[in-house]
């Protein structure tokens, strides 16, 4: 019997690595198909926790014949080969769906194709569950209800433990298929466990079984030549020249002909050549100062921005670029000219996030104030961009320039038609900069140029501008006098900036609510879908009040199904509100942790075993102390659970206001908090099967029901909390009504025993 615990215990921890792995590597793939949307992190758990609460559920109501075990076996059969086959598919998703590299794909194909690619993997890694639970309770029979759902959640997340330190420090970067295939042979050992420990001879298993380690063998032993072939498929119609994993994301650099680009996780940055765009990014703003000496660029310098600064003939320049590995690839690849700006004395390339290098520890010493600042970033579409358009840089830019300092930050634009859709991200920035800048001047062209200055001033002058053109020297292509003039003399300034201060609907973007991130959403989704954008436009307008009314409907209808269906109800109602505010945390520490420290590509892992430690060391103790569980248990866990949130918004208020940086003690603070909400839910698990399955005869079909709501909770929160209740209503408003929500509960919990008796003829 103790040879059959043990290998139990070994497939269910093998199934906790499983699913972390599974769970980290495609969640990476997937943001190159959303090109590095983060926000998309809660689409994919959303997908992926669908998949599995499908899988437990339907698990859960097919009765077992026979030997349990051999369903369990099938299952980690299947596992092996199924996760790098999906991400081999999630590769091909460019040229499944004919969209072009870099450029916007279309959401809702994109969101469908992710929902099923993900579907096969899923709903095995879900019945594996149950089937694994109802094994363990064919040889522990006289458990306590409950403590075998216990058990294994626990050896399931000291599995998610053990997979995320696993993939932290040692496989973080290997290459994908070899990680892929060595979690299929993983697979393939827990299952001959099983085998072994239920004594079942069966030569059928054994041969799928081995059939399954034939079939990753490749992804093993020839990692190279298929991540290479795959990675290809991310760019068809180009020629992949390079393709690295760094701490921040994935690069590549392709070349289409002549030209080349350089992509962020499937964004791209720019070309290598990008002699328009860089000239009117750079000479509007430097232009716009009767002598810049000091130049800080935040972003890309290898398209040509640096080369356009160079000929003003500034003192110094700092190049501030976030990834050391994107300027080894630009020297690697660039035109000579672009990596002779790279290697110019004045230039000084600071290899810091921007953020943290704006704020000095020290008194700032007023001789090393900018001039100009210049943001070379794509629009803000990704919380990692988003850093660089909040009310917090710009506060920071605006104490780090000197006297008729400029800001000059860019986005796409439209010349000709304004949409709704652009109008609000337009004004959402333009009144963000207006939070801290005297004056704002635009100039739309296919991108919109904002120079800001702190101090109030004229608009500027043509002639000005032309005198210091030629005043300098300049001889540029497409920056040139004539040019200047009609730029700043066109009547689209004075529209745009009318229809930018009259809209009502923009709101002022800030690290802890990116709701530019959402308006640039809107705005991708306005080019496939416009109905659906109108609606995601309206729900962008909903404020506190819509989440503060969606928690009261779920604590009336908790308070009614007690009322009305009796006291197990509660177990699953009470797990269900846990695994939402759960899953909610875990994506406001994940989007927090990227605004505040930048890699949240690399750490993403060990940020997810954390959590699932704190699980672990919940469920554990939940399942040690069950007999004594009541629904005032729910009731301690739930004011808990509150009491937290609360203090999360106030740590994350603390944090946006500090001028740290990225460090040890921050990295902890965050798998501190991460533990603490993991342990919090993970302690309620067993607490609330106890609950639900009380005085209930055990047949083996409802064992699966408090897992599957658990999931289906996570998921609920990863589509409402990721899509919509973060960029919109920001992560303090969040937590706080999370707060309110679980403090209700709590509510509920503590009242009488004899009224939450069943109602009769209920069950």
């Amino acid at each position: 019997m103790a040879g059959v615990r043990k290998a139990l215990a070994f497939s269910f921890a093998v199934l906790g690595i499983s699913s972390l792995v599974g769970q980290v590597l495609l969640i990476r793939e997937l943001l190159v198909v959303f090109t590095g949307n983060e926000f998309f992190i809660g689409w994919t758990l959303f997908a992926w926790l669908s998949w599995v609460a499908a899988g437990a559920l339907l698990a859960g109501r097919l009765r077992g014949a026979g030997n349990p075990a051999r369903p369990l076996v099938v299952c980690h059969a299947l596992v092996a080969p199924l996760l790098p086959a999906v991400l081999a598919l999630i590769r091909a998703s460019h040229a499944l769906l004919g969209a072009s590299p870099g450029a916007v794909p279309d959401l809702l194909p994109s969101m469908g194709f992710s929902l099923a690619a993900l579907a096969p993997l899923c709903l095995v890694l879900g019945a594996q569950f149950v089937w694994g639970a109802r094994a363990w309770r064919s040889v522990d029979a006289a458990a306590e209800p409950g403590r075998v759902q216990g058990r294994a959640y626990a050896y399931e997340t000291a599995g998610f433990v053990a997979g995320g330190l696993l993939f932290s420090y040692v496989l973080v970067l290997m290459n994908e298929f070899r990680v892929a295939g060595l979690v299929g042979c993983l697979n393939a050992m827990a299952g001959f466990a099983v085998c072994s420990g239920f004594r079942d001879r069966s030569l059928l298993l054994r041969l799928v079984l081995l059939a399954a380690v034939a079939a990753v063998s490749p992804a093993i032993f020839r990692d190279r030549q298929i991540g290479r072939a795959t990675r290809a498929w991310r760019f068809p119609g180009q020629v992949l020249l390079e393709s690295r994993n760094s701490i921040y994301g994935n690069l590549a650099v392709t070349a289409t002909g002549r030209q080349l680009n350089f992509y962020e996780n499937g964004l791209l940055l720019g070309a290598e050549d990008e002699q328009m765009a860089s000239e009117q990014l750079v000479h509007y703003p430097m232009l716009s100062h009767p002598g810049p000496r000091r130049v800080l660029l935040v972003g890309s310098g290898f398209n040509g921005a640096l080369n356009e600064i160079l000929r003003h003939a500034p003192e110094r320049v700092d190049h501030v670029e976030l990834d050391p590995m994107l300027v080894d690839l630009a020297r690697k690849y660039a035109a000579p000219v672009r990596r002779e700006a790279l290697a110019d004395p004045r230039v000084k390339t600071v290899f810091a996030d921007g953020r943290f290098f704006l704020r000095p520890k020290a008194a700032l010493d007023p001789a090393a104030a900018y001039d100009v600042v210049i943001v070379n970033l794509p629009n803000p579409g990704t919380a990692l961009i988003n850093r660089f358009y909040s009310v917090e840089f710009f506060r920071d830019v605006r104490r780090r320039l000197a006297p008729g300092g400029v800001l000059a930050v860019r986005l796409a634009f439209s010349p000709d038609y304004l949409g709704r859709e652009l109008e609000t991200l337009g004004a959402s920035i333009y009144r963000t900069l207006r939070a801290e800048f005297a004056s704002v001047f635009l100039l739309p062209d296919y991108e919109i140029i904002y120079l800001a200055t702190a101090e109030e001033g004229p608009p500027p002058s043509a002639g000005d501008w032309i005198a210091r053109y030629q005043a300098r020297g300049l001889e540029t292509g497409f920056v040139i006098p004539p040019a200047i003039e009609l730029r700043l003399g066109t009547d689209r300034i004075g529209q745009v900036r009318e229809a930018f201060e009259g809209n009502r609907a923009a709101q002022i973007n800030r690290d802890g609510r990116p709701i530019a991130c959402y308006y640039n959403f809107v705005y991708w989704l306005r080019s496939f879908h416009p109905r659906a954008a109108e609606w995601a436009g309206r729900l962008g307008e909903r404020g506190w009040p819509w989440g503060a009314a969606a928690g009261a409907g779920a604590v009336a209808g908790m308070a009614w199904a007690v009322r009305r269906r009796g006291s197990r109800r509660i177990g699953a109602w009470a797990m269900g509100i846990g695994s939402f505010t759960l899953m909610a945390c875990e994506l406001a520490l994940l989007l927090a942790f990227q605004a505040f420290c930048g890699y949240l590509y690399y750490k993403l892992a060990l940020i997810l075993a954390a959590l699932m430690l704190g699980m672990a060391l919940g469920t554990g103790l939940g399942t040690r102390s069950i007999a004594g569980a009541r629904a005032r248990t729910l009731a301690g866990i739930h004011a808990g659970i509150a009491a937290y949130a609360a203090g999360v918004a106030l740590a994350l208020r603390f944090l946006e206001s500090a001028a740290a940086g990225p460090s040890a003690g921050m990295e902890g603070a965050f798998l501190l908090l991460a533990a603490i909400i993991g342990g919090l839910v993970g302690f309620e698990f067993p607490v609330a099967n106890r609950i639900y399955l009380a005085d209930e005869p055990e047949d083996g079909r409802k064992g699966g029901i408090i897992y599957g709501v658990d999931l289906a909770g996570s998921c609920v929160a990863a589509l409402v909390i990721g899509l919509w209740a973060l960029p919109v209503l920001g992560a303090g408003t969040m937590l706080a009504i999370l707060a309110g929500l679980n403090a209700a509960v709590a509510l509920i919990a503590t009242r009488p025993e004899s009224s939450r008796h069943p109602a009769p003829g209920r069950s």
